[in-house]
């Protein structure tokens, strides 16, 4: 439950918090104070406060360095998220100020989810807030996570599966179904629907981050099926060059194939077994201000 604006918060400063998190991340007291533009003195009683305030001590300092305690080390990343977000809003309350605007709403997508939110999605935001300041994200499902979490990101677009955190708020869109894309002369490109063991001692690829590696490999393993995953990319367009090159078939999800129009290109729904991604709208427990709390019912609304 949030606070009470005049409920008493602990005795500790933003800047207070910013000294330890830049002495966290440099490891000398000297080089900290002179990226600060602060005397060490003067640091050496933030930190102190610090300290007392949370009851426990925070660094172990020598003549040459600085090392975190374990106490400094769990506290470490709950100070940057409150900076990250105090910036944030300070940002936000600063282009507010500034441009006489609505503020901004920050969007997280995962890449292939675009072919759903445009140009639809942009369209209604600007006509039911035409001052608003639309900010969108592409990301991985993995870094779309951490940036909700971190308050980086109002709300995103994403992929549920077992690394999201219990506390995010989720909502689901829809199911998207796992292709092979092959090339046109590939013996298998004629067929629609394609079982997964006929692509058993073909070289396969797949992107390298996010989930979607994660669900291949959960299938793979659970099924006993034996593929050669030969190659592992970051871009769409290394994907499709791979399989225009006659080098390999990609696996993806059925969304980032929405747009493609490769006439060298086949696309083949996987099955027996059928393999989804839940495709899903995402955001943190914390509320959100009154206009972002209508962008987000404006979002959900129209994904329905």
């Amino acid at each position: 439950m949030m606070n009470e604006p005049w409920q008493r918060l602990p005795a500790l400063s933003l800047k207070q918090l910013q000294y330890f998190v830049t002495l966290a991340q440099l490891r000398h007291f000297t080089d900290t104070a002179s990226r600060l533009a602060i005397s060490q003195p003067a640091l050496s009683s933030a930190l102190r406060q610090i300290e007392t305030v949370l009851g426990g001590k925070l660094v172990n300092r020598t003549a040459a360095t600085v090392t975190l305690t374990e106490l400094g080390a769990a506290i470490l990343p709950h100070a940057q998220r409150i900076l990250s977000v105090a910036q944030a809003a300070f940002s936000d309350m600063q282009q507010i100020v500034e441009a006489g605007g609505d503020g901004t709403v920050r969007i997280g997508l995962v890449p292939s989810v675009s072919s759903l939110l445009f140009p639809l999605l942009p369209q209604t935001l600007a006509e039911a807030f035409p001052r608003l300041r639309i900010e969108f994200h592409d990301q991985t499902n993995d870094a779309l996570i951490q940036a909700l979490q971190r308050g980086e990101i109002d709300f995103g677009i994403g992929a549920i599966d077992s690394s999201l955190p219990a506390e995010l708020l989720v909502y689901p869109l829809r199911e998207d179904p796992f292709v092979a894309v092959l090339h046109r002369d590939d013996p298998l490109a004629a067929q629609a629907h394609l079982p997964w063991k006929q692509l058993v001692g073909r070289d396969i690829a797949v992107f390298s981050k996010g989930n979607i590696q994660r669900l291949v490999a959960a299938l793979v393993e659970s099924h006993r099926l034996t593929l050669t995953t030969r190659y592992q990319v970051d871009y769409i367009e290394t994907l499709y060059g791979l399989v225009r090159s006659r080098l390999a078939v990609a696996i993806l999800p059925a969304l980032y194939t929405t747009h493609l129009q490769d006439p060298a290109l086949r696309v083949a729904h996987l099955q027996q077994p059928a393999l989804a991604r839940t495709v899903a709208l995402m955001r943190g427990p914390q509320a959100l201000p009154p206009l972002i709390e209508d962008c987000f019912s404006l979002l959900q609304a129209a994904l329905r």
